[in-house]
């Protein structure tokens, strides 16, 4: 039986979660490369910023789907814990997360817990109680466990399939100020809709000016491009900047 999985990884003393997110990616291609499933593109999610999260730089922790044989579950489970344990620094306080949406009660209250760590402080006693619910397992793996707050969150976010920032920068033509037809976007990337700031769609004949910096968000559960006017008559739009963007 195959089921869908949200893992997340939060590292919160790593500068700006990077390690997390080499992580998360090692992971994806473990559970291709061992026959055990198909993954999703990790992404990068916002947490609230305060000094109290113990954060270097930003809040972030990385999160992604998988459609995973279910007798693989333990398996993934205990590799994902001891690669973490191993490859993190020591004072990272990392945390996973791994969440089974059909094996969990009610979704609204893990999807409740991680809108709100994007606006305040949440506790890692709070995140703990998740832990005795049906479909959620939760890992405290270096330094105070904080981690688990984040990783929490950011799977609770995934699941939402609209939060979330992908790594790397996205590429089309020859690269900042070409000029793209959406179609052509498409066509050429794994983007999979444009949408302007109102969550619009964008035509595939309409014309897109790529900025220096584009990024790929989730939303409506697919790779988003996000774009706003230039108000002027072509190209009419350009790629959304990262500044925008902070609201995935």
């Amino acid at each position: 039986m195959v089921i869908k999985i949200f893992v997340a990884i939060d590292d919160s003393r790593q500068l700006d979660g990077a390690k997390a997110g080499q992580t998360a990616s090692i992971l994806t291609k473990f559970i291709e490369e061992n026959g055990w499933g198909k993954c999703a593109i990790p992404s990068r999610h916002r947490l609230y910023s305060h000094p109290d999260t113990a954060c270097i730089k930003h809040n972030t922790a990385r999160s992604f789907s998988a459609d995973i044989g279910e007798q693989y579950l333990q398996n993934f489970i205990d590799h994902a814990c001891k690669l973490i344990k191993t490859t993190g620094a020591p004072n990272s306080n990392a945390g996973l997360a791994v969440a089974v949406p059909e094996l969990m009660e009610n979704k609204d209250d893990l999807i409740d817990y991680a809108y709100r760590t994007k606006e305040e402080i949440v506790s890692k006693t709070e995140a703990l109680e998740f832990s005795k619910k049906p479909g959620i397992y939760l890992f405290e793996l270096s330094g105070s466990g904080q981690g688990i707050i984040g990783a929490l969150a950011a799977a609770g976010l995934r699941i939402t399939g609209n939060d979330g920032q992908f790594r790397g920068k996205l590429h089309i033509g020859t690269g900042e100020d070409y000029i793209a037809t959406v179609k052509e976007i498409v066509n050429e990337s794994y983007v999979e809709q444009v949408k302007n700031m109102d969550f619009n769609n964008v035509g595939d004949d309409e014309c897109v000016r790529m900025g220096e910096k584009v990024k790929i968000v989730l939303l409506d559960n697919k790779y988003t491009l996000m774009v706003f006017p230039t108000d002027i008559e072509a190209p009419k739009w350009q790629t959304s900047t990262t500044h925008m963007l902070r609201v995935f």
